[in-house]
């Protein structure tokens, strides 16, 4: 992603992208969306990343800069991740007895080992 978008992940304080690579097509698009929303007017602050990761099973996108548009942008690719396994990009159901997270049937029981900076 950093190579993709240094405009948006170039920031000192973002150290790493926490979350599990079924969520990274979502970060992608919303970056993608972005940009190219940001191309087109150039009026509008720069979007700066400063922190991307899961909280209570949900994407969270901290940044700052954009505009009205660019919260919604990130709004909804931080609703759709609710509907996202986080470990293969399927579709997934928000669950968990001690910590909340979006997995699909085959991931359900599945345990993270690492990130996926």
């Amino acid at each position: 992603m950093r190579d993709r978008y240094p405009e948006f992940f170039s920031s000192a304080p973002l150290r790493d992208i926490a979350c599990l690579p079924g969520w990274l097509d979502l970060i992608d698009e919303l970056c993608g969306t972005l940009k190219t929303y940001l191309k087109a007017h150039p009026e509008v602050p720069q979007v700066r990343a400063r922190q991307v990761k899961e909280k209570f099973g949900e994407l969270r996108f901290y940044y700052s800069g954009g505009d009205a548009v660019c919260r919604e942008l990130v709004a909804r690719a931080e609703e759709r991740s609710m509907s996202i396994c986080e470990v293969c990009g399927q579709a997934g159901t928000l669950g968990g007895e001690h910590w909340l997270s979006v997995r699909c049937l085959d991931h359900f029981n599945w345990s993270p080992s690492g990130d996926c900076a």
